[in-house]
């Protein structure tokens, strides 16, 4: 190869006298570093362990206002009765896929949580399924017209399969998971521990899985394991028929009749 030109060539750099000498403390022969690293370690540690007791002080107060607090409460005329749940929420419209049937409301209406549904057809909807046609009559057979008001409303063209809208100008959420969930939290149904909630978004799942035949089927597989490997509530049991009902109008097969028979049996 040919030899470059040296452009730049070494020259020296006088240093500005008119600044003050500044010391280098990164010096490793200088101990400023290692005092002062020492000195805050110290510090820490005495503020800690101050800390600490203070906290320690704290506790044990709190635990004596509390065992005072319990002594009070032995001597005061107090309500021991369990709060009373509340009824069922009034002028609830719930606008359903006809699809995907809430069958969570036919047994809703078996166990009397006292509530009336009527039914309506959404223009969207050209023909009713026949299974929704069987929803609708025996839901209304057993509806006796007193008690909150439920409307559902057929309807196609939906962000979800389930759209519930709570009184005239009340919240709106979607998929009958939540609306158990909601109904859960208004004491009209019984939760057993926070595990329901992954039970729930199963549910949730295989319903959404509905134009996958083949994942649905996983999911109904992976909801029935998980069902029997832990002890499940009124909620769960809900939304696990709803959903497992619907696959099996989807698939047209008998594989969880027995499911089906079991989650009637208790609820």
């Amino acid at each position: 190869m040919y030899n470059l030109k040296p452009i730049v060539t070494d020259f020296e750099v006088d240093k500005p006298r008119n600044m003050y000498a500044v010391k280098e403390i990164h010096n490793p022969t200088d101990t400023f570093l290692t005092k002062l690293e020492e000195s805050l370690k110290v510090e820490k540690e005495g503020d800690l362990n101050e800390l600490v007791e203070k906290q320690e002080l704290l506790l044990d107060k709190l635990k004596e206002l509390k065992r005072q607090l319990v002594s009070l409460q032995d001597g005061l005329p107090l309500c021991r009765k369990p709060a009373q749940p509340r009824s069922f929420p009034d002028d609830l419209v719930i606008s359903v896929d006809p699809s995907t049937i809430p069958y969570s409301l036919l047994l809703m209406q078996r166990s009397s949580l006292g509530f009336s549904v009527t039914f309506y057809t959404h223009s969207s909807v050209a023909k009713l399924p026949e299974e929704a046609k069987k929803f609708a009559e025996e839901i209304q057979g057993l509806t006796s017209g007193s008690g909150s008001r439920v409307t559902v409303i057929w309807r196609l063209g939906l962000p979800a399969s389930f759209q519930v809208s709570v009184g005239v100008q009340g919240s709106c959420f979607w998929g009958e998971d939540n609306f158990i969930r909601y109904l859960t939290r208004l004491g009209l149904l019984k939760k057993s521990s926070d595990s329901d909630d992954l039970l729930l978004d199963l549910t949730h799942h295989l319903l959404a899985l509905a134009d996958d035949k083949k994942e649905q089927t996983r999911a109904a597989d992976r909801l029935i394991i998980a069902l029997k490997k832990q002890k499940t509530s009124q909620s769960v049991d809900l939304a696990t028929y709803s959903a497992l009902r619907n696959f099996r109008n989807a698939s047209k097969g008998g594989k969880v009749d027995a499911v089906l028979k079991e989650l009637e049996a208790r609820l």
